[in-house]
């Protein structure tokens, strides 16, 4: 059966042209399964959120002091607030619809994994797993939540499974990859991990931020995420 659609002004298409190239689109609650497309302003989101992820990598190959030694401390404090200052400047350009600014997005993200290294000196794998879990499993729990959506979760109409799944999977690798990676370190005090104990520590933590980040709630994503990643991993580290 046809349905009537009342017209549509030039005026109007103009007006959310010009909406959807500073804004990005709020994200479309779970549906059914499949492939959809993101906006150009959603991409560059995600892919800021995903990006600084991958800053701990060069320091799989650069032998370090543990503790951290005052220069490097202050490279890596520099280097991150570098990123966060960037991302905050130009934040307009990712904006979604009635979002605000981005302070406390940006903040949450940055503190958390600041916090850790600043209050864990001696345990910059845990302060690096933080930002893992932020950069690859919040990330992509947004990320394949929007491109696949698919059947909501029981307790959170707003987030679906495909987003719960790639949280796990892949947050979950990439996190404990992050974390081995610095135990290699020749220099750390305490022995290495092989990956399998790396991802048995990891894991939890993973776990609980997958949770945290489906619930319902007006506090962002990010500080939730980050704040569970830093108190459940600096306890998980006593086990290792």
């Amino acid at each position: 059966m046809s349905t009537f659609s009342p017209p549509v002004s030039s005026a109007s298409l103009t007006s959310q042209s010009s909406i959807s190239r500073t804004h990005c689109a709020m994200p479309l609650p779970p549906s059914s399964f499949g492939l959809y497309s993101l906006s150009g302003a959603e991409s560059r989101r995600r892919l800021w959120h995903m990006a600084p992820g991958l800053l701990p990598v060069p320091l799989q190959f650069i032998p370090h002091r543990d503790p951290l030694s005052a220069t490097l401390w202050w490279i890596i404090i520099s280097v991150i607030a570098a990123v966060t200052a960037h991302i905050y400047l130009r934040f307009r350009r990712i904006r979604r619809n009635a979002e605000d600014l981005g302070t406390s997005a940006i903040s949450g993200y940055a503190v958390a994994v600041l916090l850790t290294i600043v209050l864990l000196p001696d345990r910059l794998e845990v302060g690096l797993a933080v930002l893992a879990i932020l950069a690859f499993g919040d990330g992509s729990a947004s990320l394949f939540g929007q491109m696949f959506r698919g059947p909501a979760l029981p307790w959170n109409p707003g987030k679906s499974w495909s987003g719960l799944t790639a949280f796990l999977l892949i947050g979950g690798l990439l996190t404990a990859w992050i974390y081995w990676g610095e135990t290699q370190n020749p220099e750390a005090q305490e022995p290495a991990l092989d990956f399998t104990r790396a991802l048995l520590l990891t894991a939890p933590a993973v776990a609980a931020c997958a949770f945290v980040e489906s619930l319902p709630s007006r506090i962002n994503d990010n500080i939730r995420v980050g704040l569970t990643a830093a108190v459940v991993l600096s306890l998980l580290s006593f086990w290792r």
